[in-house]
């Protein structure tokens, strides 16, 4: 826990998100007393309840999904012109 100016500041480092660095917390005066384990657990639980939610899939697994639903689509696609072909 870092000492500013006037408040009690707890910073935490959050290596496991893709959207932020780190979490600073500015613990009210009255609870400036209280052991810095204490205000980092309850910072932590926190930090899980707003936890923004983690990235599904990267870039490239984006584009490998989209490429295969242009195949199953044209796969239905042909199979459904040989079916009609196939009646005429």
């Amino acid at each position: 826990m870092m000492k500013g100016v006037n408040r009690y500041v707890l910073e935490i480092p959050r290596p496991d998100s893709a959207y932020f660095e780190k979490v600073i917390f500015f613990v009210k005066p009255e609870h400036s007393a209280d052991s810095e384990s204490k205000l980092r657990a309850s910072a932590l639980a926190l930090m899980e309840d707003s936890a923004p939610p983690k990235q599904r899939y990267t870039r490239g697994k984006r584009i490998i999904i989209k490429i295969l639903h242009l195949f199953i689509a044209a796969g239905g696609g042909a199979a459904l012109a040989c079916v009609l072909s196939q009646l005429n």
